[in-house]
This record gives structure tokens, C-alpha cells and sequence, in this order.
């Protein structure tokens, strides 16, 4: 997301040192020079290697993962914001005081202490951002509609091309499941709760060979078997990293919705993976976009904000939820990280969660309220809307004030209460 300053730090240089906190006009750091943290920039190394150490690689690597996302959609900005002549005086990766930065030319670069986004300054972006005489030319409230739109959506546009790769990747380079393919008998994840396949101390991975002495070719055998027993004892013949072992349990009884009662074990194959053409990927995309462009309405519903609060006041205790009472909660990053970097998920699921959250985020950053960007594509368009006959209309953007207030608060809190559960409550 691009981001403006306040006037005093759109002003020419001045004698007095910046607080590191904003964001500070690039001749603070004279052209050719560096200025470093050294403290800073070891506490965040330091920060990340906490994560791989404790976390664990997957977990690193998803954080890495969501950390080149927030880059490349700054980098879509700067690029075109650049191309189009507007001046981009600032381009950071992360938020708070400074760790590193350098400035070449007009524009100064650098990372900033914590890993909370990034940004890029683009001078001029509305009336309440004054800019040096010089550089009304160069602003991005007085470039034409057309350069303007290409800026301010180019950060949506970069995550929407993220998507579109890994999903290729996805489906052409690690494969998709087949259901018609079942790889023998291998279990890739356990139902949630307490079921018989977790009374029998199954894991992800395990391989149910045989059942009460009959040998089982693939999951599908394995199914029909149990189906057939609803509430029967059962011994299990299972392979572990070469290792048998043999464990008994009682199915459950399952109702089904034509009324049969079958057997249930509470585990779930794991299918070979076929790889295919790159256009199932461009499909896939397609229907990841209409689906995560179908739940921006149910994320801002009322009922959503409701429900948030609910579960952040009914108690503080840990407790994990299935996956029933998850349906429709939001995550946040934690709960995202949580997710993609669990340890029984093969390496297709933070793929296809990263692919996922590009496209939300880069549809969500396009609802058309500041201080997203969305917002200053409403602004310039009704702006376009209001120019007549070669006199440009600007809008005072003050007007706008109170409902963006409303928006960082409505923000705020979706942010808040979805870290606060992702860690007292998590999705299990």
C-alpha cells in the first residue's frame, strides 16, 4: 500500500533530526551515504532466527513466503510510479524505526524494524499531502487518470499475478491430488476430535495394511471394509517407516444423510498426485478469484463482527476449535502461518493458502475506502468523473476523514480479535 506522510515531512530538508518513527524525507540521508542500526538489525535477525530455530523451517519459510508478497506488491507500485514520472521519494520494507538505508538518487531505501508491512512514498498524493514547488509535476494528484489508476492498483495487480503462478506451480510442478489415484493406504490427515483413529494413536503418514486380518490393496478397500462395521471393534495392522505394529479401536456410528448408520474411523487418504497442464491453473485461479471475491460481503458482515466479539469474551482459556465451530472465522497472519506451516500438511498446502491470500488481499486492498488503496482509485475516478471541459477537479480529501477513521478502527479490530483468538483459541 502506498503511503503518505504528514505536511511537515513533505517539506524541504531541515536541521532538525527526524524521528525515526515516520517517515522522513529522503535528504535526511544525504545522496550516496548509508545510515545503519546496528542493534536494530541484529534484534530482527535475530527475530528470524528465533522463528526457524523454535518454529521450524516451514514455518520460516511461509513467513518468508507472506514477507516477498508485502514486497512485490510495494515493488508494483514503485515500478509504475516511476514509469509514469510521479517521484517516489521513499521505498521501505517493514514498519518503525529505522534499521538500514541508503539513499541513490531521489529516492531512499531501506528496512525498518518491525515486520509489520512496508511501504512506498509517493509525493502528492492528495491535498492534505503538500509537496515542494518543484515537484508539482512530478505528483501523483497531478497525473493524468489513466497513470494514476496504473499506480494505485498496481499493488492488487502484482498479488494477482503471485496467485496466478503458484497456482500454475501448483498444478503443473508439485501436481494435484487424484481421485481416482490412491496412494496405499496412506493416511494423510486425522479428523478433528475425539475419534477411533485417534483413540488408536494413528498419525498422518501411517499406512493401514490390513484389517482384522484382511489385507488391504488401497484406501478405497479400506473404506468399504469399515463402512460395513458401524460400532464394531476393529485390529488395525499399521506401517510405520517400515515398522508394523497392531492396534485395536471401535468404530464409531456415523448417520448419513439417506439415513444409514456406517462405520467411522476418522481418517483421510492421501491421493497420488497427477501433474497437468498449466490452463488447470489459470482455472484454478479463476475459481479462487470468484470465491474470495464472493466472501469480501460475509467478512464485513455485521454478523461476522459479532461473532468475533463473542468468541474473544466467552473466555480466555486455550482451547482448539474443530473445524465445524471455525467455519466463516477469519484468521489472522498468525492463525495463516499456524496453518500453512503445520507439520501433517504436505508442501502443497502453504502454496495453495499463499496463492489464496494473494488473491484476497489484492481484491480486499481494492474496496474502494482510504486508507486502502481502493480508496485513492475511488478518489481519482470521481475526481475523473467531476473534470469538465480541460479544468481539473480535485477533492479535499479532509471530507473523507471521518469515515477513514471508521475504516482504520473497523480494520483495527478485525486485526486485533483474530490475533487474540489465532493464539487463545486457535483453528485446529
Amino acid at each position: 500500500m502506498t503511503n503518505t506522510s504528514s505536511p511537515k515531512d513533505s517539506q524541504p530538508n531541515s536541521d532538525q533530526p527526524s524521528s525515526p518513527w515516520v517517515m522522513a524525507d529522503p535528504a535526511d540521508v544525504p545522496e550516496g551515504e548509508e545510515r545503519t542500526n546496528p542493534l536494530g538489525v541484529v534484534s530482527l535477525i535475530g527475530l528470524f532466527a528465533m522463528l526457524w530455530f523454535w518454529a521450524g523451517p516451514r514455518y520460516f519459510l511461509v513467513v518468508m513466503g507472506l514477507m516477498v508478497m508485502i514486497f512485490l506488491h510495494e515493488l508494483g507500485h514503485f515500478v509504475t510510479a516511476r514509469w509514469t514520472g510521479m517521484k517516489a521519494t521513499q521505498f521501505f520494507l517493514f514498519m518503525g524505526p529505522r534499521l538500514f538505508s541508503f539513499r541513490r538518487g531521489e529516492t531512499e531505501y531501506g528496512l525498518r524494524l518491525l515486520p509489520l508491512g512496508a511501504f512506498v512514498r509517493i509525493v502528492g498524493m492528495n491535498n492534505l499531502d503538500p509537496c515542494a514547488p518543484e515537484d508539482e509535476p512530478r505528483a501523483y494528484k497531478n497525473k493524468s487518470y489513466p497513470r494514476r489508476m496504473l499506480v494505485i492498483t498496481a499493488g492488487s495487480f502484482m498479488h494477482f499475478v503471485q496467485a496466478l503462478l503458484l497456482f500454475v506451480v501448483l498444478s503443473s510442478v508439485i501436481g494435484v491430488p487424484d481421485a481416482n489415484r490412491w496412494t496405499i493406504n496412506e493416511i494423510s490427515r486425522l479428523e478433528t476430535g475425539e475419534t477411533p483413529a485417534v483413540a488408536a494413536g494413528l498419525e498422518p503418514g501411517d499406512s493401514i495394511v490390513a484389517v482384522d486380518g484382511v489385507s488391504t490393496t488401497n484406501f478405497g478397500d479400506l473404506q468399504e471394509y469399515l463402512r460395513d462395521r458401524p460400532g464394531e471393534g476393529v485390529t488395525l495392522e499399521v506401517a510405520s517407516d517400515g515398522v508394523t505394529r497392531t492396534v485395536e479401536t471401535t468404530l464409531a456410528e456415523l448417520p448419513t444423510d439417506d439415513g444409514e448408520v456406517i462405520g467411522f474411523l476418522g481418517v483421510a487418504p492421501d491421493f497420488e498426485r497427477t501433474r497437468e497442464s498449466p490452463f488447470i491453473g489459470v482455472q484454478n485461479f479463476g475459481i479462487a478469484f470468484w470465491n474470495s471475491l464472493t466472501a469480501i460481503p460475509r467478512l464485513i458482515a455485521p454478523s461476522t463482527f459479532f461473532n468475533l466479539g463473542q468468541l474473544v469474551f466467552d473466555g480466555s482459556e486455550e482451547v482448539e476449535l474443530s473445524s465445524e465451530e471455525a467455519a466463516g472465522r477469519p484468521v489472522s497472519m498468525i492463525g495463516v502461518v499456524r496453518l500453512a506451516g503445520a507439520p501433517d500438511f504436505d508442501w502443497a498446502v502453504p502454496v495453495t493458502m499463499l496463492a489464496f491470500i494473494n488473491i484476497f488481499v489484492g481484491i480486499f486492498n481494492l474496496v474502494p475506502l482510504l486508507p486502502l488503496d481502493g480508496g485513492h482509485a475511488a478518489i481519482a475516478t470521481y475526481e475523473r468523473l467531476r473534470s469538465r471541459r480541460g479544468r481539473r477537479y480535485q477533492m479535499d480529501v479532509a471530507k473523507l476523514l471521518p469515515l477513514t477513521y471508521a475504516v482504520v478502527f473497523v480494520l483495527g479490530f478485525l486485526m486485533l480479535t483474530t490475533l487474540w483468538l489465532d493464539i487463545v483459541r486457535p483453528i485446529g
